[in-house]
């Protein structure tokens, strides 16, 4: 299994919001992202859904090595509707 299919392979979570906001990550940046960023995406994708919905949403403060990350998570666009 390649590298890209293990890490979407765990972007989808328990919760849908959750794999449309990695996921999506996933697609849209993932390959343009600086190694140090794709590490980030790889090691945030060990932490807890609710953890990471914290940090995205404002809740909590992230942890630093996850902070350049979390913000451009927090900008991924939503799925129009129909």
């Amino acid at each position: 299994m390649s590298e890209l299919a293990k890490l979407r392979w765990h972007c989808r979570r328990g919760m849908r919001e959750m794999d449309l906001l990695l996921g999506g990550w996933l697609d849209e940046h993932y390959s343009r992202a600086s190694p140090e960023l794709q590490q980030a995406f790889s090691t945030i994708l060990e932490e807890l859904d609710q953890d990471i919905l914290d940090w995205v949403m404002q809740r909590r403060p992230c942890p630093p090595q996850y902070a350049e990350l979390v913000g451009e998570l927090r900008h991924i666009r939503k799925p129009q509707s129909n």
